[in-house]
């Protein structure tokens, strides 16, 4: 008998219709033999599985739903939220107490690498490098001395979030407060970041019980000046240059890495790790536990540059799970 497979997306940030688009490339590349898939969206309390024109409420009790009084209840969750709740742990939560078993890395390792701070923090103690930075708090805007801490030109992006939203390149002192009230607007606290001028990268990696999955370094080419969300999801704003145009000795040192990072937060399921490469050196920008996996976003391209067939790995990943 097939399994049932809640593909649970939406959510509740500003990257709600990319999350369903990754729903979709998941749903399109599950192996339709072995697996029964709903999408099943989620927005504040209201949780549907739409089908047919009609929406079919998610029972919150035991995690199912009932079509013309057929009751489906799911075997298996597979988490694609990008931001609250499915990225930052809260909806992992709500599985781990109904025992549902999910895909994605749990209620510890979400909340830890949502947080910009808490991450670059916590990978600070084992020596892997990142842009010196400021954490800001809506209560307690202090900006004055940013200038001299951080300089310009600099970033300011929302401390915990899933998303491009929100995120300003800032060149002086004139851009500063609109680009933290820009930031506000996603989330209560504000990372201020220094600039490294070098090369953008990002490296995907995934573990499982089988082996262990170092993806190709992708180089990000932005023609808007850095990678936010309109280089991200409009065509012809950025380049995506897989395998990376640097070295070989780098890009093996951001593979290792990268599987690193993704092994001290004890993550699951695909996670992508962002660089910039300055004087040889590599940078950690953020870690995406949920990262995108539309048709437009790097980890399919990613999978299919190093040869592999995505429908085997989303097979091992939930066969491993159940």
């Amino acid at each position: 008998m097939r399994k049932k497979v809640a593909v649970i997306t939406g959510g509740n940030s500003s990257e709600y219709v990319i999350a369903v688009k990754s729903a979709d490339t998941i749903i399109e590349n599950l192996d339709k033999e072995k697996f029964e898939a709903f999408r099943l969206e989620i927005k504040g309390t209201d949780w549907f599985v739409q089908q047919n024109n009609q929406k079919y409420p998610v029972d919150k009790n035991d995690f199912s739903i009932t079509i013309e009084d057929n009751k489906i209840t799911f075997d298996i969750a597979l988490i694609m939220i990008h931001g609250d709740p499915g990225e930052d742990g809260k909806l992992q939560g709500y599985l781990d107490m109904m025992e549902i078993p999910y895909t994605s890395s749990d209620v510890l390792a979400s909340s830890a690498t949502f947080s910009k701070h808490f991450t670059k923090k916590y990978l600070d103690g084992f020596g892997i490098k990142s842009a010196e930075w400021v954490v800001l708090h809506k209560s307690d805007l202090n900006i004055k001395d940013l200038e001299q801490k951080i300089g310009f030109p600099c970033f300011v992006k929302p401390n915990n979030a899933g998303s491009s939203f929100g995120v300003s390149k800032v060149d002086n002192h004139d851009q500063l407060e609109a680009a933290v009230h820009q930031a506000l607007k996603e989330d209560d606290e504000v990372l201020v970041e220094k600039m490294i001028y070098g090369t953008e990268i990002t490296c995907g990696v995934l573990r499982t019980s089988k082996r262990a999955y170092s993806f190709p370094v992708t180089e990000i080419v932005s023609k808007t000046g850095f990678f936010d969300y309109e280089a991200k999801y409009t065509v012809g704003k950025s380049e995506e240059i897989i395998p990376a145009r640097i070295d070989d000795k780098i890009a093996k040192e951001c593979q290792e890495l990268s599987l690193k990072i993704y092994d001290i937060f004890r993550c699951k399921w695909f996670g992508r790790v962002d660089y910039i490469i300055s004087n040889n050196e590599l940078y950690m920008l953020e870690i995406n536990t949920i990262p995108g996996m539309s048709k437009e976003s790097i980890i399919p391209k990613m999978v299919r540059a190093a040869g592999l067939n995505l429908s085997q790995i989303l097979t091992e990943i939930i066969e491993d799970v159940i």
